[in-house]
């Protein structure tokens, strides 16, 4: 991750004033690292694992984009039956600010989930296969490290909480990640 950083770092010095027309259709995909606080009824646990992130929209201006933003959040979920990985995220409908040519903001609401992660089931048992939601919310910071006609590579703090809503109780949680990002202008 740190390697990645850092080549990412010395793209963006050397690069000559690029600049990135933000119009029509986005596309963004983004990886890092998540830490997630989970607040189950009776259990409280915190989490580092894999986050990622995408997000699709249209550009209304070059500087304002709104935006379909999915959210995820691995975790280790070990409550019940055999202990598993869950995803502790969201899809949430936002709005994306560029306040200027390399810094962008971004906030949305919507559905907060916890879902399986396609990588770590067993569909004979039909506890895992369940999705539980709930309200949650979503923010955002990015800088883009490195510009090209219309992609940019960037570098990502994510802010999500959602409170979902489980068989045991409601579950407020959330999390805190870094991510590296591709975007398509």
């Amino acid at each position: 991750m740190v390697s990645i950083l850092a080549l990412c770092s010395t793209l963006g010095y050397t690069q000559q004033n690029k600049t990135t027309e933000r119009k029509g259709l986005v596309f963004s995909f983004a990886t890092g690292v998540a830490n997630s606080r989970l607040a189950f009824p009776g259990n409280k646990q915190s989490n580092t694992d894999l986050a990622l992130n995408w997000k699709i929209g249209y550009m209304l201006n070059p500087k304002i984009a709104l935006l379909i933003n999915g959210a995820v959040s691995i975790y280790d979920y070990n409550l019940s039956g055999r202990p598993r990985k869950r995803d502790f995220g969201g899809v949430f409908p936002s709005v994306q600010y560029h306040f200027n040519n390399k810094w962008w903001v971004l906030a949305g609401m919507g559905l907060g989930t916890d879902a399986p992660v396609f990588y770590d089931l067993k569909p004979d048992n039909q506890d895992e296969l369940k999705y539980h939601s709930g309200f949650g919310g979503l923010t955002a910071i990015g800088y883009e490290i490195y510009k090209r006609n219309n992609i940019a590579i960037d570098l990502q703090a994510r802010y999500n909480y959602s409170k979902v809503n489980l068989p045991t109780g409601a579950t407020p949680g959330n999390d805190i990640a870094l991510l590296v990002g591709i975007n398509f202008y």
